[in-house]
């Protein structure tokens, strides 16, 4: 395949990745309850419980939850293309920093569906909870412990590694070490994923939700739209490069 349709290809799939992904976080995780309105949790088992967890997902129903991990989680492939074409916008790939970058955020790519996914199964097991009677608590609040100590584990390590693959790139970004300008270290999912987060305190519902479920995919999108309608041509300095250095 000719580089500029594998670039083409790439940038298909970071779009479609990061709306899909989008779109997943608004449904899975897309809301902003009160847990006051939810006694049973932020008093009775406030002690047992993540009270905000616990809470976020129970006004979603099982379909929605469940069509908000799917798409994100069937899509996960796309992060692969999505991650190679974040590569080339290094102007020496073979340097130590760019395949530092690069692996670090593949890595990040493949552990990120699990994570994702597991917010459906702890947004179920807290509505069992909540509609079910109380001489089942007991071993639906252990078994609710566990969902949380895999979320948290699972999508903990998978928001450290992008983080850390992310803050790299940008750093790269401001020491002129890709085809990028300095500017748009700022447009880095991690650090415009910061700059996004007091959004959420001025917009009404459901927007607050959507967006504080949304936040990192949000950023994702809003920077692959700047490199496809900002920086596209800028690759071509790529091929040139490749295609000089052919015999």
């Amino acid at each position: 395949m000719k580089y500029s349709n594998k670039i083409n290809w790439s940038f298909a799939a970071a779009i479609a990745v990061s709306v899909c992904w989008l779109i997943g976080d608004i449904f899975v995780a897309g809301f902003d309850p009160n847990p006051a309105d939810y006694p049973l949790f932020s008093k009775t088992y406030a002690d047992q419980v993540d009270v905000v967890f616990a809470t976020l997902m129970l006004e979603g129903s099982t379909p929605r939850l469940m069509f908000g991990a799917l798409i994100g989680a069937l899509t996960g492939p796309l992060l692969l293309p999505a991650t190679w074409l974040v590569y080339q916008f290094f102007k020496d790939t073979q340097k130590w920093y760019a395949i530092f970058v690069y692996w670090v955020l593949l890595a990040g790519a493949v552990l990120s569906p699990l994570g994702h996914a597991g917010f459906f199964y702890v947004g179920e097991i807290y509505k069992a909870v909540y509609h079910t009677d109380p001489a089942s608590h007991p071993y639906l609040l252990e078994t609710g412990k566990s969902f949380m100590k895999m979320l948290n584990i699972a999508w903990g390590a998978a928001i450290g590694v992008l983080a850390v693959g992310w803050i790299s790139f940008a750093v790269c970004i401001l020491l002129n070490k890709t085809f990028l300008p300095r500017w748009m270290a700022v447009m880095t999912p991690f650090v415009l994923t910061l700059l996004i987060i007091p959004l959420k305190g001025f917009l009404p519902l459901p927007y607050s939700g959507w967006v504080g479920g949304a936040i990192f995919n949000i950023a994702y999108l809003l920077f692959f739209s700047s490199l496809l309608f900002l920086f596209r041509k800028r690759l071509n300095k790529r091929e040139v490069i490749s295609q000089t250095a052919l015999p």
